[in-house]
């Protein structure tokens, strides 16, 4: 019965620019996007299974040029080869040139397609130039490589050309550290880092309409590539000035506990995580469920994501059917007004999922517990309380209910809590990623946000721990 009931209350809470999204979708008869699959089929699959024969294969491919592949491949580390093919791969076959198509609608809405190249971003003609470009460069880059007598002179070739794709202009290559540009390829960063980079000029006006400032847009971008470059964009996220501002009267031990990549598993495989350590797969998190926040459609609503420490997501994966994470839920960590000392919740949204998936017919069976029950058991380690949507409340109270009686049970002394209804006024402290982008939080959708504000009354569900 409690399955019943997620069930039909998921669909209630969703977004409601993810359902305009997904109408639009819809409308424009977008043919679905791969059927069921494991996470066999994820691309890179291919490196593990098949060794150096499976590299080369694809790279000849991409390059039009089995020899040439084979004659490099032979002389890289398995990293260095690995990173190379992702290079090509990102760079040739899922190409999209964002300098020339701008960011927008009509970009894909789910990573399938990227991987695919489905979609009339890679059908364009810019973008198949910028791939007959692409394919030069990595090709140049391959004979240079192969002429290199040094490792550290092949992966300064390499990481200088990833940042050549993604249009970053490095002063010296020690600015950037090999190690994290084969972490941004294995996390297929290329396209995402480009479109942020390439697409600014689309990004100074919200949703609404209103101006954003330029400058602290580049600067937000500038910041959040060098970190990733350098390997220290997890650390970046929660260590610069705005970040321990948001943070700030959490003890060292809860900052330690919010900042953790917990996971939690359930039955039928189900894994409830906050990414991964590194979080550099908060970049496609937003293309779960919709382009809304996409980091090609309406990119400014992604830095929030990318650059506060208050803000993560809660990503659900089911391994044996989908190649990656296929529901997404925004994570905050927010203060309650007109308290003292100052109150913190963490604030959970609407559970979306993954267009693909859902076209594919994956079952969402579970979902919505699963993730309840990672909040609360994140809310209990932290000793803070949680926040939901009241059409939750009910699923909320039995899962609460349900807790308390295994704990009696089983003779465990363990945190219990109580659930009621709320209208809380939350402050929002500045935002390192310029603006701020919520549908639960303002009707605004997204808004610059460098001060200090705080929310009108929000009726919420609230649980908090005794």
């Amino acid at each position: 019965m409690a399955n019943a009931f997620f069930q039909r209350v998921m669909s209630a809470v969703l977004s409601p620019l993810r359902q305009v999204c997904h109408r639009r979708a819809l409308a424009r008869g977008a043919k679905r996007l791969c059927g069921r699959r494991s996470t066999k089929d994820h691309k890179y699959a291919e490196f593990a299974s098949d060794g150096d024969a499976g590299l080369t294969k694809i790279l000849g491919e991409l390059l039009c040029d089995d020899v040439l592949a084979q004659r490099v491949l032979s002389k890289l580390s398995p990293t260095q080869g690995q990173s190379l093919v992702a290079l090509a791969q990102q760079a040739i076959r899922s190409c999209i040139d964002y300098a020339t198509l701008g960011l927008g609608w009509d970009h894909p809405q789910a990573r399938t397609a990227y991987w695919n190249a489905e979609g009339q971003s890679f059908a364009s003609p810019a973008s198949r130039r910028r791939r007959s470009k692409s394919r030069k460069a990595i090709i140049a880059l391959i004979n240079a490589m192969v002429s290199a007598r040094k490792e550290s002179d092949r992966e300064a070739l390499l990481a200088t050309a990833f940042c050549a794709e993604i249009g970053f202009e490095v002063r010296k290559p020690t600015d950037v550290s090999f190690k994290a540009v084969a972490a941004a390829l294995q996390a297929d960063l290329l396209l995402p880092l480009r479109a942020l980079r390439e697409g600014l000029g689309d990004m100074t006006r919200t949703y609404s309409g209103m101006s954003i400032p330029r400058a602290d847009l580049q600067s937000a971008v500038d910041a959040v590539t060098t970190s990733v470059l350098t390997g220290s964009f997890s650390e970046w996220r929660y260590n610069n000035p705005v970040g321990q501002e948001q943070l700030r009267g959490l003890s060292e031990k809860q900052i330690e506990i919010w900042r953790e990549a917990s996971i939690s598993e359930h039955r039928g495989g189900l894994i409830v995580h906050e990414d991964a350590p590194g979080e550099l797969g908060l970049f496609w998190a937003t293309k779960i469920g919709g382009p809304s926040h996409g980091f090609d459609f309406g990119g400014q609503c992604l830095l929030p994501l990318l650059c506060n420490a208050r803000h993560k997501v809660l990503l659900l994966s089911d391994p044996a059917h989908w190649p990656h994470p296929c529901g997404r839920a925004h994570l905050r960590l927010l203060w309650i007004a007109d308290t003292e000392p100052s109150k913190p919740i963490l604030w959970l949204e609407a559970l979306n999922v993954d267009f693909a998936a859902e076209k594919a017919g994956l079952s969402t069976d579970g979902w919505q517990e699963v993730a309840l029950r990672h909040l609360l058991d994140k809310a209990d380690r932290m000793g803070v309380a949680a926040s939901v949507d009241p059409r939750l409340g009910k699923g909320l109270e039995w899962i609460v209910s349900v807790r308390e009686g295994v704990n009696q049970e089983q003779a465990e002394r363990k945190v219990s809590g109580k659930v009621k209804e709320v209208r809380h006024r939350l402050v929002l402290r500045p935002s390192n990623g310029v603006v701020e982008a919520s549908d639960y939080l303002s009707h605004k959708h997204d808004w610059v946000q460098m001060e200090e504000e705080i929310t009108q009354p929000i009726h919420r569900v609230m649980y908090e721990p005794c």
